[in-house]
């Protein structure tokens, strides 16, 4: 009989899970999420989420960006820093759909980043990016994730970031 509720159990999630719908954010939403402005807003559309646990993005590489002009000219790739910076800015949606918009004097600066990255990404491609809450301790959020190019995983990430008053960062020099 035990055997029998956990398969239940299992049934019960699989269930939910096929029933569950896909939370789409398209460009114009995801924007007031981010403080980001062109040219450094890298995401295109979020594609699916659920505050507290998970964010899937996509981007889609084109030819012509800017970052792919000189990079490199002989043969097109899309730079690491962009998927980073990428990462960081679902990472930084995810953060706040799990807590609360950014007040107009807080911003959140990234704490950490591990990145590996395990293939090229060129123009024509579509990257998803993957980002999972890990943890969510005031205002520190931890987080990872992949990239995935279809079925090929091409980068992995592991990151941190932290909520902060602008006041505290002291004197700016902008």
């Amino acid at each position: 009989m035990h055997s029998g509720s956990a398969a239940s159990r299992v049934q019960a999630s699989a269930l939910s899970e096929v029933e569950r719908q896909p939370k789409p954010l398209g460009f114009t939403a995801l924007r007031q999420w981010l403080r980001h402005r062109h040219p450094m807003i890298l995401l295109d559309r979020i594609v699916d989420h659920e505050p507290g646990k998970f964010l899937d993005a996509l981007i889609s590489i084109s030819g012509n960006t800017d970052c792919i002009a000189g990079h490199f000219p002989e043969r097109a790739i899309y730079p690491g820093s962009n998927l980073i910076q990428a990462y960081a800015q679902a990472g930084i949606i995810l953060y706040q759909m799990s807590t609360s918009m950014l007040a107009e004097d807080e911003l959140t600066l990234i704490g950490s980043v591990e990145a590996r990255f395990l293939k090229v990404v060129v123009p024509g491609d579509q990257v998803l990016l993957r980002v999972q809450a890990n943890r969510l301790a005031g205002g520190l959020f931890t987080f990872s994730g992949r990239a995935t190019v279809g079925p090929a995983r091409v980068a992995a990430f592991r990151a941190s970031l932290v909520r902060s008053k602008v006041s505290e960062l002291g004197s700016p020099l902008w």
